[in-house]
């Protein structure tokens, strides 16, 4: 947790307020949420994503709306740092699920997003620098309940370091990376996404607290994350609200910074796991 972005995510949560307070949506509190995170430059997502090891920027998101059940992945995309409000604008225009790399940027360029340079080069040495399987500086995602408690995820990335170009990992995965379901919860991940995957994701995490106890629900988080790391080798972390409103963060890394944001209050950190009420 760097100064700068511990006053960058006090000065978001202080904008989201009023908007949570007057009822927006929880759909578009979480693409706005991540639309700000992604302009920010401070995490590996939007304009801070790091490049594939070709040196080009190629970025994925995922986007799902509790209520209606509609979801959408968008991969491999260069150019467009604004991700979040991107997969919001495609989702439900198709019956897919997923979609990829230039289809995506042709529909962006003809519906009023302005393109970066297609191939967005970037220094292939702060891909290559970084140990294999470890993130970079951060997914980034956000999980919303709004005031009808309906429920959304959004996730962002810019990859992992040293990827394969045409790499896709956990974030942009129905499911995967982020799932929401008024009836079982939402949720956004972070990690490694090729241990996030094998281990069932985040919508398999979701399911599970969805049929738990209260006393149990840290249990099964501690767990899950455990054996991503245990199992599969890859730290995870991850930000949730169950379908009765209790709300969590919880990571295997040493740190994760993350954040909540209810009724007038805020709280920002890097240490700590596990659940609190929501009301």
């Amino acid at each position: 947790m760097t100064p700068s972005a511990r006053d960058f995510l006090k000065e978001m949560m202080t904008e989201l307020e009023p908007r949570l307070s007057e009822g927006e949506g929880a759909l578009e509190l979480a693409v706005r949420c991540v639309d700000r995170l992604e302009d920010s430059g401070l995490f590996n997502a939007g304009k801070g994503a790091i490049s594939q090891s070709d040196g080009v920027v190629r970025r994925d998101a995922g986007v799902m709306d509790g209520r209606s059940l509609e979801a959408l992945g968008i991969s491999q995309v260069r150019g467009i740092p604004s991700m979040a409000r991107l997969v919001a604008a495609l989702m439900g225009r198709s019956g897919h699920v997923h979609l990829s790399g230039t289809m995506v940027e042709r529909w962006a360029g003809r519906h009023g997003w302005t393109p970066g340079l297609p191939e967005e080069e970037r220094d292939p040495t702060l891909c290559w620098e970084r140990a294999p399987g470890l993130a970079g500086e951060g997914t980034v995602g956000c999980v919303a309940r709004d005031l009808q408690r309906n429920l959304a995820a959004v996730t962002s990335t810019g990859g992992i370091g040293r990827m394969w170009p045409g790499r896709v990992g956990d974030s942009p995965i129905v499911g995967g990376g982020f799932y929401a379901d008024n009836e079982r919860g939402a949720i956004s991940m972070t990690g490694v996404g090729e241990a996030i995957l094998k281990a069932g994701g985040g919508g398999a995490l979701i399911a599970l607290l969805a049929g738990a106890s209260g006393e149990n629900r840290d249990r099964i988080l501690s767990e899950f994350l455990e054996r991503i790391r245990a199992r599969f080798g890859g730290e995870a972390g991850c930000v949730g609200i169950d379908r009765d409103g209790g709300y969590f963060a919880a990571h295997s890394s040493h740190r994760m910074v993350h954040g909540f944001l209810k009724k007038g209050r805020h709280h920002v950190s890097d240490q700590g796991s596990g659940y609190r009420d929501l009301d």
